[in-house]
């Protein structure tokens, strides 16, 4: 008898096991981890390479997304946070790993070191203008304005127009990085004070008015937006200062601001309208840079498919080499199609096409430098 109530304890121990290894295989989940170095994080744990997909989270925010459809890096730089400690993980699911699996970390951003001389920047964000306010602020001969890692604006003192603002309500709505920073002879290695400034709908000029854009294409600013016929006058300024008024009364109108007679550096420019419909106006802007002249690279032709607001095109990018525009072809699935500039640089989809759907889109034209230049590409038209 006590010799079957021993088997009966094996048989339920065995079967107790069974079981826990059958749910180890069905559940089975990666050791994610990750790697410091400085302000970089890297992933780093066996399987990465045949994981689709991960997530980075800092203060329980989703921050990037590392996909295998996508040119991932497996890194998080964190050299635009603020000083502080933050808590960063990776978060992965999979078929075989259906409730999760995470690894976290507590990850502190110190104070650059010798900072001792460099000021304490910072700003406030008050509908949809960020203005800098620090103190020294007055005794600071440059700093910068960045956007998304781009500098957008630079604040001098030789500058008359200096304000230490930020216009941001032109900005399309969503969420963007702005930093100011600042670095000097006393301050070397540089600082610099960053915040998420969300733009909402109703910074963007109202329902009424026009959804004004232009293209850039070289020196030459093209106005391309819905409605742009009927808009009887709207204006272009560069670092605010008017420069064209565009009026459909007068014949001159080509929609058009050609930057040729600049010299080189980087220009605010604007397109401003008011109408009866949007009484308090709208506006705008990019900043355009006119880059020093460069030797011909003739290998440096490309087409590239862009957008713009909710028109798509085509373009070359860079505009080098140049090319006589009386020699230039365009073709959509081998249908010859008008450009929409006067140097046949680009053309806009939405003049062509109606329905969303992958197209071959080729360029052809004569460069006294390099002889024909052509190419090919497909795009997938969205009719945005």
């Amino acid at each position: 008898m006590k010799n079957l109530k021993n088997v009966i304890y094996l048989l339920f121990g065995l079967l107790a096991l069974v079981s826990s290894c059958e749910d180890i295989e069905e559940n089975e989940c990666l050791q994610l981890s990750f790697t410091q170095d400085g302000k970089e994080l890297f992933a780093d744990f066996d399987g990465i390479n045949d994981l689709d997909v991960y997530e980075w989270f800092v203060d329980d925010q989703l921050v990037e997304t590392e996909s295998l459809q996508n040119e991932r890096d497996n890194k998080l730089d964190l050299s635009s946070y603020n000083p502080g400690t933050y808590t960063v993980c990776i978060k992965a699911e999979t078929e075989t790993c259906p409730e999760g699996v995470e690894f976290c970390k507590e990850i502190t951003i110190e104070e650059p070191v010798g900072n001792e001389d460099c000021p304490s920047l910072a700003f406030t964000v008050e509908g949809g203008v960020a203005t800098a306010s620090f103190e020294g602020i007055d005794e600071i001969d440059v700093y910068e304005w960045f956007v998304d890692g781009q500098v957008v604006e630079t604040e001098s003192n030789q500058n008359q127009d200096r304000d230490n603002k930020l216009d941001l309500s032109t900005y399309n709505p969503g969420e963007y990085n702005v930093c100011i920073k600042f670095e000097s002879p006393e301050c070397p290695q540089g600082v610099e004070f960053c915040k998420v400034v969300v733009i909402e709908d109703d910074n963007t000029g109202g329902d009424n008015c026009p959804d004004l854009s232009f293209i850039e294409e070289g020196t030459l600013l093209f106005a391309s937006f819905p409605g742009i016929d009927q808009l009887d006058v709207y204006e272009w300024f560069v670092d605010g200062q008017l420069v064209e008024t565009e009026d459909l009364q007068s014949q001159d109108r080509d929609d058009m601001l050609d930057l040729g007679s600049y010299n080189p550096g980087t220009y605010k420019v604007c397109i401003k309208a008011e109408t009866n419909e949007c009484a308090q106006g709208t506006e705008f802007c990019l900043e355009v840079v006119i880059p020093m002249p460069q030797p011909v690279d003739c290998n440096a032709f490309n087409i590239i498919y862009a957008s713009s607001g909710n028109r798509e095109f085509v373009a070359r990018n860079p505009l080098v080499p140049l090319v006589d525009p009386s020699t230039v072809v365009w073709t959509i699935d081998g249908n010859q199609v008008p450009s929409n500039s006067p140097t046949g640089n680009f053309i806009i989809l939405d003049d062509h096409l109606t329905q969303p759907g992958k197209y071959e889109v080729c360029y052809k034209g004569e460069s006294q430098d390099c002889g024909t230049l052509e190419k090919c590409i497909e795009v997938d038209f969205l009719a945005l």
